[in-house]
């Protein structure tokens, strides 16, 4: 399988056995908005198809559950930080339900990993990559590594220096770019440390240390998150790992292309952002599923309930079809039961070049109108087939199908035959109602 490397800008071959990915997850703070769910179903998308190919992956996605918008936020509701954060972490749980997203292998949060945080924090002062400022917070010291820092984003620190503030921060800091690896504050949760008695870690230092923790010294295989993240955050990850082992903390970067709301960058700054539960009130999680997956994921795309409707018609209308086409075998007593299928050779080709996602949309389409045509040929063995092969490669892709059937159905037959189509309108009513058809 390839996938798009963001880093060195070219597609890279992934063939081990063993597959590690971490993904950034939420600041726990409010209920996530559309644009943190298109990583999520991205990554989902990508662990289900590696799992199918029988490949050892191992996922993890974070949870930051300190922070000065929890603060905020708790201050807002009048209640304390841990219930803002366990509040809104449930709220994110439940969209997994929603959106049929796979538990992933580890959700390591920053209140449970302190002392680790505060042991690689330590190390890094102690090889003279990070300091205490005057101020009393702990900085990582960008020119320790100034050869490498920015390869990631490709950012030039001189060109850098040009867009920060160097009155107040070069009192505290040596370099205006350094970053807090660990905040002196009294303010929330705090914890002791070698520094200062009240702090808590900085937000590039927990993604760091929990790829350490869970993968090793050689980091992460596939680290991804929103194109939003690359900098500074991912770079600013990287720079520790570079620091404190002298390697990238990646191998391969997957970024996820931002939305754009009628064709305007989602920013809450504009407040034009949507939040995912609202969303969910009026689309299915396999709607939603389903339109993230016409667009190359690196790409942004632009979302309007107009281009949702439409992309959920023709999602609905997949569905319509699988399920005709099954009412239709069991009238001619050719009698269905779902058997897991092998991926076709066009859906792995598609998926193992970068999940070309929209590639795979147009082959089910596709897929979906041969078997009409099988259908109306009365060639039922291969119907079943290729209905076999469909089911399973929705579901690889995380789509949640159920399909219902009653005794009426039969009924229905009997008397459409008999051209009884007052009873006929009555059987549909009630398996309609059933979700039968």
């Amino acid at each position: 399988m390839k996938l798009y490397d963001s880093k060195n800008q070219i597609k890279k071959t992934i063939n081990d056995d063993k597959v590690t990915i971490y993904n950034c997850g939420p600041t726990v703070y409010n209920d996530v908005h559309i644009g943190n769910i298109r990583p999520l179903i991205t990554l989902d998308i990508l662990y289900r198809y590696l799992k199918s190919k029988k490949i050892n992956v191992k996922y993890a996605l974070n949870i930051t559950d300190v922070d000065d918008k929890i603060i905020n936020r708790a201050l807002v509701e009048k209640t304390s930080e841990k219930s803002i954060s366990k509040k809104y972490t449930k709220h994110y749980y439940d969209l997994f339900k929603s959106l049929n997203i796979l538990k992933q292998d580890y959700n390591p949060k920053v209140t449970k990993n302190i002392k680790g945080i505060i042991k690689y924090i330590d190390k890094l002062v102690a090889k003279n990559k990070a300091y205490v400022g005057s101020d009393g917070d702990v900085y990582f010291d960008i020119n320790s590594i100034k050869d490498t820092y920015g390869e990631l984003s490709k950012q030039k620190i001189s060109e850098l220096l040009h867009n920060v503030r160097k009155d107040v921060e070069e009192n505290k800091k040596r370099n205006p770019l350094d970053f807090v690896l660990w905040k002196k504050t009294s303010n929330g949760l705090n914890w002791k440390s070698p520094w200062n008695l009240h702090g808590r870690p900085g937000w590039h230092t927990e993604c760091a240390y929990f790829i350490n923790k869970l993968f090793g010294d050689d980091g992460v295989m596939i680290h991804a998150g929103g194109i939003d993240l690359k900098f500074p955050h991912h770079e600013n990850e990287d720079a520790q790992n570079k620091a404190m082992f002298g390697k990238s903390i990646a191998k391969n970067w997957m970024h996820v292309g931002h939305i754009n709301i009628n064709n305007e960058k989602m920013s809450k700054s504009l407040n034009n952002f949507i939040l995912a539960k609202d969303l969910l009130t009026k689309f299915t999680g396999n709607e939603i599923r389903w339109f993230f997956l016409q667009t190359q994921y690196e790409n942004p795309i632009n979302f309007s309930d107009e281009l949702l409707v439409q992309s959920a018609n023709e999602f609905k209308k997949i569905v319509k079809t699988i399920n005709m086409t099954i009412i239709n075998l069991r009238l001619h007593n050719k009698h269905y039961f779902y058997k897991k299928a092998k991926l076709s050779p066009e859906f792995i080709k598609f998926m193992d070049d970068d999940m070309n996602l929209p590639n795979v949309v147009s082959h089910i389409h596709e897929l979906t109108k041969t078997n009409s045509q099988l259908l109306k040929n009365n060639q039922f063995a291969e119907v079943k087939k290729t209905l076999d092969t469909i089911i399973t490669e929705l579901k690889t892709l995380g789509f949640k199908l159920k399909f219902k059937f009653c005794s009426d159905l039969r009924k229905w037959h009997k008397a459409y035959c008999k051209r009884q189509y007052t009873e006929v309108d009555l059987i549909r009513k009630r398996m309609t109602e059933k979700g039968v058809i």
